[in-house]
């Protein structure tokens, strides 16, 4: 994660001592050219069909400019994810106001502010960082939705990306490892060239999802819903397990995400 500038330092200290409303996520959204449904779902931790249902016919009429009501009711969280960090640092671009980036995440402006010790009119510097409250629930909804576009559990996909980076993105590991699945450059080019067919950035947020979630649908395909052998191969390596068996830290990791995944109800 790179450092903080001192605005987001300083706002670090506020919400450490500042209790946050009870919902930070937006209650409307106008959207914008290019915007889809799920995109909008994600970006406010909901699902698509809730969405749809809170707004009568959106599936025939959604067009840029139209006013959407976003509803209450977010996804429940694993139990696991229970006393994470909640929030995510995000670099302003230059003309953004709070706003801006307010609708860029799908937060409540005023949330946005006072999380951050500012005013919504608050003027912001390119390049300033801000912290953004609400990370728990977008990728709880960016999980939960490619899972299901891609056909495999959405408990299993929220489980792996957890014991992998406690759903951040930002992570790198010693090995060069990218993300919230983790994911190796070289699988991910993989994947992309055979499951997705399609380039991946693994150093986007969704790409990096969806190419996880394709190896374990891969895997879950071969080993034909073996949870086991499916970790066991997303974790050491199809090949690794072939020729030495199960390292010690491969069952270790079976058995921590059978746990998640037993939280996850």
């Amino acid at each position: 994660m790179p450092t903080r500038s001192r605005l987001a330092a300083a706002a670090a200290g506020a919400t450490a001592v500042a209790t946050l409303p009870a919902s930070v996520v937006a209650a409307t959204y106008v959207v914008r050219p290019g915007d889809s449904l799920g995109d909008i779902a994600i970006r406010h931790g909901t699902t698509v069909r809730a969405l749809v249902d809170a707004n009568d016919h959106v599936l025939q009429t959604l067009h840029a400019g139209q006013l959407l009501r976003i509803p209450d009711a977010s996804l429940s969280l694993p139990a696991y994810t229970r006393g994470a960090a909640d929030a995510e640092v995000y670099a302003v671009s230059a003309g953004e106001g709070v706003f801006e980036v307010a609708r860029r995440f799908g937060v409540d402006a005023t949330a946005l502010a006072r999380t951050n010790g500012i005013g919504v009119n608050a003027s912001l510097s390119g390049g300033a960082e801000l912290l953004i409250p609400g990370r728990l629930a977008r990728m709880n909804a960016l999980l939960t939705h490619i899972a299901a576009e891609v056909g495999i559990p959405d408990c299993l996909v929220r489980a792996v990306a957890w014991a992998e980076s406690g759903w951040r993105q930002d992570v790198v590991s010693a090995t060069g490892a990218v993300g919230i699945m983790q994911i190796e450059p070289f699988t991910g080019d993989w994947v992309a060239r055979n499951l997705a067919q399609r380039r991946l950035d693994i150093w986007v947020a969704q790409d990096n999802v969806l190419a996880g979630s394709l190896l374990l649908q891969h895997l879950w395909n071969l080993h034909e819903g073996d949870s086991d052998a499916v970790l066991a191969a997303y974790y050491q390596g199809a090949a690794s397990v072939a020729q030495h068996g199960l390292f010690e830290d491969t069952r270790r990791y079976q058995v921590h995400i059978a746990s998640l995944r037993a939280l996850d109800t």
